[in-house]
């Protein structure tokens, strides 16, 4: 990785500046004008102006950027003017050379912005010393020793009040031709160039926006160029976002850039870089290879630099090894190679992650319909598989810390309480984490729920008060709750909650998998489109979860207040009290799976099984204040592509809830899209037999689950399943909870996993009546093709003139007649 480069232009940031402005201070005499005349017109000239008008370079080939250089006449005068007028008062009663603070640079640079373009011309003869300068080169004679002193006592303080520190500077030592150590009496030239060079260096320890000291001579045409190039460098590739020279290190946000950039490259997913995988680094960045003695030579040096670190295993490069590369190159003070490789991945100037438009598109939450690609989950898996620590299938919060560190802060996945408030703030539903529920504790996620658009509001609504059945509501006295990460996950688990925010907002699973160093291959995915997600798990996973297709199956869970939907889906999910229920004012989406076995073929004892995850989103009730509105965003959802089951909940005591899904059904919902009646509370009809009201509670239930199973006959459906959220069905401890909420998951994918040797559950309204009646018309138009074809080959036949013996259909007649004759 040695002499590579690319122009910024190149490297696809848009915030890389159009044009620069560059400022020369100094003492007079200096030879700041000779300076500037040299390195414009390639030639010194003993007589120059006192100062240079403003000269403007036209665009580099390798920058396509502008520069202007500002030369300038007792322009500490104009500084020493904006310094004082913008000097604060300081608590510690020091002098004049204290340095602002943070907070009052903040509160000055409103202020500094209009006084640089209201001080007097006439100080300067030119302004450009108090614009806003993009840069400034420094300039000091060497042959005498007091404008050096000049810069570390009057020039750089000066300069670090006016522009807050955050102007690169590059010192420039002038006259080297005629800087001759040798004339210092009693001091041999080896001390004199020690001596200088231990003040540059500390001079460049005080004042940290000292980009680098250059000694020139424009007589001799000597480094002149360095000089502008460096200060033109010093704006395009900034030291202080990539670096931190405080620690002399890379920055925290560094590192976490090219930490994910190593992951991008590491197909292999073992944590390390083997050459052909930093040579496909090298060649997509810098468009170079790189070569075995390059590469031997990079190990010998990261090694010697970091002697404590691993920073090459195998004979491959870990990320402390990847990271150490850059950091040779800052301190080499080749900025470009860093910035170059950053801005080739979408970084900014701030290290901020610019996403793509293929990843934003969808981000007002039309795009439903997008789901996992076999690429996405086959990078999940082996993310799952790298970061499994101790290789026991279950990703620990150490684990699940590190997969998401190359995430920009909060470092955390996106269904956590802190990150899905601010991610999915605007969506129709929030993810909820497989954990237990908790008091409240996430004042970001009550945030979302408090500053987002109510159901009624945002037109996502269920029902209209005033034309649907009265219900008693149960009231609630506990508060809100909200998830919080309290166990591992497992593989299934860790899948789950992708596909839960896939279902959430697309456009934000996108973009975490794109945070993450996954990159959509779109036109592959458009080739291999048909490819199935049995190909998204490469076999050899050791985890027998890893190496079963899986399908993503989306549920809408809906249901009158009170029915306990929140309840079944608390038990489906395994809480431990899963009768604690709230009222939420948001859509919550969770996930849950199940082993689903299917028959290969008929009368074979083979069977295979597929994971079916089902993500659930239980949508409360709210009331409707925009019925348009309302419809519009949930023929959104409700659509075969976006929704693949509806799941309709209804209180097994309770009539007036049924008749409330019955609505539900007939309001928004089509034949197309799959439906299942559940009935919850049933273990309410075990009361007491010889009480009056219980037989009367009893018969209330039945007579409910009655004209449900009718409802469903009429409509060609399943019967309703009866559920209960308590400990004697769903809840219930050991395998017979487990056995009850399987039989319930495996019933819900049955109806909408359409899969050779799983037996598919009646779910579509009238569907095989539809089904038949179909196979009826297209057998009544093949026997009515027939008839036709068969009608107008006879007509054909009539009309077709001959003069052969036979009349008109002699040429029938021949057919036979020739068979005659050949036999």
């Amino acid at each position: 990785m040695a002499n590579v480069g690319q122009p910024p232009h190149e490297a696809g940031n848009d915030q890389v500046k159009s044009s620069i402005t560059v400022l020369v201070l100094g003492d007079e005499g200096v030879g700041k004008s000779s300076l500037i005349s040299t390195f414009v017109s390639r030639h010194f000239s003993e007589v120059v102006p006192g100062i240079m008008t403003r000269v403007r370079l036209p665009p580099d080939p390798q920058n396509a950027c502008i520069t202007t250089i500002v030369d300038s006449q007792g322009g500490d005068v104009a500084l020493s003017s904006v310094a004082t007028t913008i000097s604060l008062p300081t608590g510690g009663g020091g002098g004049g050379g204290d340095v602002l603070s943070t907070s009052e640079r903040r509160a000055s640079s409103a202020s500094l912005s209009s006084l640089r373009r209201s001080v007097s011309s006439n100080t300067l003869n030119n302004v450009g010393v108090v614009e806003m300068v993009d840069s400034i080169i420094l300039v000091y004679d060497l042959d005498r020793d007091e404008t050096f002193f000049r810069l570390e006592n009057h020039w750089l303080p000066l300069i670090e009040r006016c522009y807050n520190g955050e102007v690169p500077v590059i010192v420039a030592g002038t006259k080297m031709d005629l800087f001759l150590p040798s004339s210092i009496a009693g001091v041999t030239d080896e001390q004199v160039l020690a001596r200088s060079r231990q003040q540059v260096v500390s001079l460049m320890q005080r004042f940290r926006f000292i980009r680098q000291c250059i000694k020139c001579s424009a007589k001799n045409l000597l480094r002149v160029d360095d000089v502008f190039l460096k200060a033109q460098q010093a704006v395009f590739y900034p030291i202080v976002p990539i670096y931190n020279l405080d620690v002399g290190k890379l920055s925290e946000n560094c590192e976490r850039a090219f930490t994910r950039i190593f992951r991008m490259y590491d197909r292999d997913h073992d944590g390390l870089l083997s050459h052909s995988e930093l040579d496909r680094f090298q060649h997509d960045t810098f468009r170079v290879y790189i070569y075995e003695r390059d590469l031997a030579g990079w190990k010998k040096v990261v090694t010697r630099n970091n002697p404590d670190a691993e920073v090459v295993r195998e004979g491959k490069f870990t990320v402390d090894g990847f990271l150490s590369i850059f950091d040779v190159f800052i301190c080499q003070n080749r900025l470009d190679v860093p910035w170059t490789a950053l801005r080739k991945f979408g970084y900014d100037n701030d290290l901020n992650l610019n996403l793509p438009q293929s990843i934003l598109y969808g981000l007002d939450g039309a795009d439903f319909s997008w789901r996992l690609s076999s690429s996405a989950r086959r990078f999940l898996a082996d993310v799952f598989l790298q970061f499994d620590s101790d290789k026991d299938g279950i990703l620990s919060l150490e684990d699940m810390e590190k997969i998401f560190s190359v995430v920009q802060t909060p470092s955390l996945p996106p269904w956590h309480p802190n990150r899905s408030a601010d991610l999915f703030r605007g969506c129709f539903s929030l993810p909820t984490m497989p954990t237990d529920s908790a008091p409240a504790g996430s004042e970001a996620l009550m945030e979302v729920m408090a500053s987002s658009q109510s159901l009624s509001a945002s037109g996502i609504t269920i029902i209209s008060g005033a034309t649907f059945p009265t219900i008693d509501v149960p009231s609630t006295a506990e508060g809100p709750t909200v998830n919080v990460p309290s166990k591992p996950l497992s593989f299934l688990d860790w899948m789950g909650l992708w596909h839960v925010a896939s279902a959430v907002s697309p456009a934000v699973a996108r973009a975490e998998l794109f945070r993450l160093g996954h990159v959509e291959n779109y036109q592959r995915k458009r080739k291999n489109r048909r490819l199935t997600s049995r190909a998204a798990i490469e076999p050899n996973s050791r985890n027998l979860d890893m190496r079963l297709p899986s399908r993503e199956v989306r549920v809408l869970l809906l249901g009158s207040p009170g029915s306990g939907k929140t309840a079944l889906m608390n038990a489906l999910r395994c809480l431990e009290d899963p009768l604690s229920t709230s009222k939420t004012p948001m859509p919550m989406t969770s996930s849950v799976h199940v082993r689903v076995k299917k028959n290969l073929s008929k009368g074979s004892d083979i069977e295979e099984s597929i994971i079916v995850h089902l993500v659930i989103t239980d949508v409360p009730e709210a009331t409707a204040e925009n019925q348009a509105l309302r419809k519009r965003h949930l023929a959104q959802m409700l659509t075969p592509g976006n929704c693949d089951l509806v799941m309709l909940a209804f209180d097994s005591t309770n009539s007036a809830s049924l008749a409330y899904a019955n609505h539900l059904e007939d309001e928004f919902l089509i034949d197309d899209i799959p439906r299942m009646y559940v009935a919850t509370k049933a273990d309410q009809s075990a009361l007491d037999g010889g009480d009056s009201a219980g037989a009367e509670g009893k018969d209330t239930q039945v007579s409910v689950i009655e004209r449900a199973a009718l409802h469903c006959k009429d409509l060609d459906l399943e019967p309703p399943l009866v559920t209960s959220a308590t400990s004697s069905m769903l809840s219930a401890e050991g395998d017979q909870g487990d056995r009850s909420r399987c039989s319930v998951l495996e019933h819900l994918a049955r109806s909408c996993v359409f899969e050779t040797g799983i037996e598919q559950l009646r779910a579509k309204p009238h569907e095989e009546e539809k089904r038949r009646e179909a196979a009826k018309q297209r057998y009544q138009k093949m026997l009515w093709l027939g008839v036709g074809t068969g009608v107008a080959a006879a007509f054909v036949g009539l009309l077709w003139p001959t003069k052969s013996k036979g009349g008109r259909f002699g040429w029938f007649k021949s057919l036979f007649t020739r068979q005659s004759a050949i036999v």
